[in-house]
């Protein structure tokens, strides 16, 4: 019998493709390909106050995020209409994915057959698809610190110009 091995800090991440929030498909590679990092988030699919902490957390830290290099991409257990609903309520300035069957969440070692995703999880991952970060929740009202984020990015030592850029 073979062990499952998730993402973990210095690992790549598989690439993905799941519907954004106006159906279209968009790949984990194909987002990455013009950022320096990606902050990937993970949230339930439910419109509660843990969920919108999480949102507003990314929301409000965006521009900071951009200046460092990186952009945000959220994936959920909820549907495409449950995401541009969030989006538009928000004012999100981020593409949401839907992950309705949990194929992703499953992939990442996130998912819960109760809850489907627990807790929220956050990644950072560099243009490689390396995690350089990683924090996963264990309840519905954890968050990452802001702050952790950033200082991964500063203490990059493994983003430079000659880093593989494939998965």
């Amino acid at each position: 019998m073979y062990e499952r091995v998730y993402p973990s800090v210095g690992s790549i991440t598989p690439d993905f493709t799941l519907k954004d929030e106006h159906e279209n498909d968009l790949s984990l590679y194909d987002f990455k390909r013009d950022k320096k990092y990606v902050v990937l988030a993970f949230a339930r699919g439910v419109d509660d106050p843990h969920t919108r902490r999480l949102l507003d957390y990314l929301r409000n830290d965006y521009e900071r995020f951009q200046y460092y290099g990186a952009d945000v991409l959220v994936v959920t257990f909820g549907s495409t209409y449950f995401n541009d609903r969030m989006i538009s309520i928000l004012s999100l300035p981020f593409h949401m994915l839907s992950d309705r069957d949990c194929r992703v969440i499953k992939m990442m070692g996130l998912y819960n057959q109760f809850e489907k995703l627990v807790g929220p999880a956050v990644y950072l991952l560099n243009k490689a698809g390396t995690v350089l970060f990683m924090y996963q929740g264990k309840e519905p009202a954890d968050i990452v610190e802001d702050q952790q984020l950033i200082l991964a990015m500063q203490g990059d030592t493994q983003s430079g110009p000659d880093w593989p850029m494939h998965w």
